[in-house]
């Protein structure tokens, strides 16, 4: 099975590939530096990613502001023809970082043919993740360390507003017969009781 892990928020020393061998390490923005102190750094990753722009735009301070310790990280990554290269996805390229890649969006949306309406829930990174991946023909897609922020305060509410499309994108992989796995805690596990309804006896539904 041709499996991806999605590495985002750690909470332990380690890397997740011990529990899937075998499957593809995507790292994602400072999952290395911001955990590096407590938990050590995750050093046999595949790809990494970071899909965000570099500057400020409305909405977003950019990843030079945001972490600029992780930006500096991207610039020693070793380029396609030097030795231990590895693929960083980016949604614009920077002279000063050799191993960036520009991630193919005009190619995701003609593959998967998204019209317009649909596009709107791409709302963060992991949705252009998923969507890479269904198209590459992954079937297996684990979300680790993703959704882990929620409650009631004012910014977490917020946070979970902004990703709310890696909902829809883990149920159009579903329906394209990808397994989605999320390890908890995550709010995209869903809610332990629904609102206003029951789901008594839908579990011996087939």
């Amino acid at each position: 099975m041709k499996e991806v892990i999605f590495l985002g928020k750690r909470k332990s020393v380690g890397s997740p590939s011990a529990r899937w061998p075998g499957a593809h390490l995507a790292g994602t923005t400072h999952s290395n530096q911001k955990y590096a102190k407590r938990y050590g750094t995750v050093d046999d990753w595949d790809s990494w990613w970071d899909l965000h722009p570099f500057d400020p735009v409305p909405g977003y301070d950019g990843i030079k502001k945001r972490r600029m310790s992780t930006y500096r990280w991207y610039q020693t990554l070793p380029g396609p023809d030097q030795p231990g290269y590895r693929p960083l996805w980016l949604a614009e390229l920077d002279p000063t970082i050799r191993a960036g890649v520009l991630f193919p969006k005009h190619e995701v949306l003609e593959e998967l043919r998204v019209p317009p309406e649909t596009r709107r829930w791409f709302t963060c990174q992991v949705d252009l993740m998923m969507a890479w991946h269904i198209v590459q023909g992954y079937e297996h897609i684990i979300l680790h360390g993703h959704g882990t922020k929620f409650g009631s305060s004012t910014g977490e509410l917020t946070h979970m507003i902004d990703h709310c499309g890696v909902l829809v994108w883990m149920t159009l992989a579903r329906e394209r017969g990808i397994k989605v796995t999320v390890v908890e805690p995550s709010w995209y596990v869903g809610p332990k009781k629904p609102y206003g309804i029951s789901l008594d006896g839908w579990d011996s539904l087939r």
